[in-house]
């Protein structure tokens, strides 16, 4: 066997190890960077995730801007990716198709924007954007959200029991 062919499979067997790491923590579907000490705030050298989706579709939805969370008992989520860079890459699950979720909880600090720009993190189709905010400072919950073109920082957590992703693609980069 020639050394270049040992080396290249060493590197597949190493870039494969980290998919896999990566993959398992994603299925595991507890997201957990480290705490932020202020709302709003992202500290320098801190790694959150991002949840990007082109339409998600979340049954009894509770957005609690001082609780800086949102959870839903379940959702369809169309065009979803969640992406995290850390060591100098940059992992993406993507999924094709469309995803659904069951009970699920996020938590970030990048909530609290909420009250400031919606359209910074999402938009929402139904119910209106008043009502959301309205509902989201008495934490009602929403029989049916609809939001579109989400791009949404997990700086805290993600929590959900379980999730069905069609085609899921993980890249390294």
């Amino acid at each position: 066997m020639r050394l270049s062919s040992v080396w290249e499979a060493g590197s597949r067997r190493r870039a494969k190890a980290a998919g896999l790491a990566a993959a398992a923590a994603a299925c595991a579907m507890t997201l957990m960077p480290a705490s932020v000490p202020r709302a709003g705030t992202l500290l320098p050298g801190r790694v959150p995730f991002t949840l990007r989706a082109s339409e998600i579709i979340a049954q009894n939805a509770v957005i609690s801007i001082l609780g800086e969370s949102m959870s839903f008992s379940s959702a369809s989520i169309q065009g979803m990716s969640l992406t995290y860079t850390a060591g100098g890459h940059t992992y993406t699950i993507a999924v094709n198709g469309t995803a659904s979720a069951g009970q699920t909880v996020i938590k970030t600090s990048l909530f609290s924007t909420l009250k400031d720009d919606i359209g910074s993190l999402f938009h929402v189709q139904s119910p209106s954007v008043a009502v959301v905010l309205a509902d989201a400072l008495i934490q009602k919950p929403i029989p049916t959200l609809v939001l579109t073109n989400v791009n949404l920082t997990i700086d805290t957590s993600m929590n959900t029991q379980n999730i069905q992703m069609p085609g899921m693609q993980m890249t390294v980069s």
